[in-house]
C-alpha cells in the first residue's frame, strides 16, 4: 500500500545528507531498523523512487526519514533539491532492514548510521542503550551525522573513526584487525555493519580474522 503525505520539512543533516519529515498517515507504524520508498512522480517524467531510512521514532506525531544524495542517481537527487515544504510524496509500506537481536557492537560507515538511528533512539529513549558500542567510520569530520547527539547516547561506548582527517575526539585510520582487537573488547556479541557494500565487506573480512563468528555477524549496504 502507498501513501501520499505532505513534506513538512526539509533540513541538511550534513553537506550530502538530506532530512525529511512528512506527515504521518492514519494507522502508519515502523519498527526501528526499517525504511520506507519514497516515490516523486513529476509531469511527463517516470516515477522515481529512494529508499529513506527512518530516523525517528515510532511514536513521533511526524514520520522523519534520511538520505544521502549521490551522483548514482542524479535524477531523482535534483527533484529532492527542488522539494518544498509543502510539496506531496508517496512512501510505501515500512520495509524491513536492521533487525535488533541485543546490545552488541554496531559498526557504521557514512550513511549507514541512518538505518541504526532509529533503534538507538528507540533504546535510549527506553533506557536499554546501555550495552551496546558503537563504531562509526568517515572520510572527514564533515561527513559525520548527527555527530552530538552520538556523543550523548553512547558516551565512550562511542568510537569515531577518520580515514582521512586527523580531528580531536577522531581515531584516525581505517576499520582492521588491529583496530577490532584494541577498541572492541568482547568478540562474543552481535555485529552490526552497515554502509557502503565494498566497505561493509572489509569489516566483514576484519571481523572474521579477528575471530568473530560469522553466525554473530549481521551485513547492511
Amino acid at each position: 500500500m502507498a501513501y501520499m503525505v505532505k513534506l513538512l520539512n526539509k533540513e541538511k543533516v550534513t553537506h550530502d545528507v538530506i532530512q525529511l519529515t512528512l506527515e504521518r498517515p492514519a494507522g502508519y507504524a515502523f519498527t526501528p531498523g526499517q525504511y520506507t520508498e519514497l516515490s516523486l512522480q513529476r509531469p511527463g517524467e517516470p516515477l522515481e523512487k529512494a529508499a529513506f531510512s527512518f530516523i525517528g521514532l515510532d511514536s513521533d506525531p511526524e514520520v522523519h526519514l534520511a538520505l544521502k544524495t549521490s551522483p548514482v542517481n542524479p535524477e531523482i537527487n535534483s527533484n529532492l533539491r527542488r522539494l518544498e515544504k509543502g510539496a506531496v510524496v508517496q512512501i510505501s509500506e515500512p520495509r524491513n532492514e536492521v533487525e535488533y537481536r541485543g546490545p552488541g557492537v554496531f559498526i557504521a560507515g557514512g550513511t549507514g548510521i541512518a538505518p541504526f538511528m532509529s533503534i538507538f533512539r528507540q533504546l535510549h529513549k527506553d533506557g536499554r542503550l546501555e550495552g551496546n558500542q558503537l563504531i562509526y567510520a568517515n572520510k572527514r569530520g564533515e561527513d559525520i551525522c548527527f555527530e552530538g547527539e552520538l556523543y550523548t547516547m553512547f558516551g565512550t561506548a562511542f568510537t569515531s573513526i577518520l580515514a582521512l582527517e586527523d580531528r580531536p575526539r577522531n581515531v584516525s585510520g581505517e576499520i582492521d584487525v588491529p583496530f577490532i582487537r584494541r577498541y572492541v573488547p568482547a568478540l562474543d556479541q552481535p555485529f552490526y555493519v552497515c554502509g557502503p557494500k565494498p566497505w561493509v565487506s572489509s569489516v566483514a573480512d576484519a571481523l572474521l580474522e579477528s575471530g568473530v563468528n560469522k553466525g554473530r555477524i549481521a551485513l547492511y549496504s
